[in-house]
């Protein structure tokens, strides 16, 4: 059997709140093209280390983090803040579609975040393609153009989840 392609890797991450360290010295490899699961119990720094990957950590006051994130074995630390989320997707626990935008623009809102340009007709084979892979197409083809927000609970997760694969990431 291959050896897998690791599309990602962290060399000892640590992570920080102010002084109180919660994350310490986390190192992994994360396969191309296979589902990895970061398991543990409430409050051991799942979220804080997934969050370091694309350094969303950063944005929180006080926050700090060191270590190096290699995506495709470049350090992310030199990298371009939009090209690195813009290959390390992520969605959140708790569904936040864009509350200003329709379906339609949440699922093309990495493209608009990310300056990119897309023909109409590119734009609506994106929704449509990529609102069937959550399966949400048929549940919403006539509600693009309300609210993101309109949409349940679990819609709005798939929605999210459509909005996050919709740019193609690595990760």
């Amino acid at each position: 059997m291959e050896e897998p392609v690791i599309v990602l890797e962290t060399q000892k991450i640590n992570a920080w709140f102010g002084k109180d360290q919660v994350l310490f010295d986390v190192s992994g490899r994360i396969p191309k093209n296979r589902v990895t699961a970061i398991m543990g119990p409430s409050g051991c720094g799942k979220t804080t280390f997934v969050r370091t990957l694309n350094r969303l950590h950063l944005m929180t006051p006080g926050a700090r983090s060191s270590g190096t994130v290699l995506l495709d074995g470049i350090d992310t630390s030199t990298m371009d803040i939009v090209d690195v989320r813009k290959h390390i997707g992520m969605v959140f626990q708790r569904p936040n579609p864009f509350p200003t935008m329709t379906v339609y623009e949440n699922v093309l809102a990495g493209y608009r975040l990310t300056g990119q340009r897309l023909s109409r007709e590119k734009a609506d084979q994106i929704v449509e393609a990529t609102l069937n892979k959550v399966g949400l197409w048929a549940e919403v083809q006539s509600k693009l153009f309300k609210a993101g927000t309109s949409l349940s609970g679990g819609q709005q997760q798939r929605l999210c989840i459509a909005r996050t694969i919709a740019m193609e990431p690595a990760v």
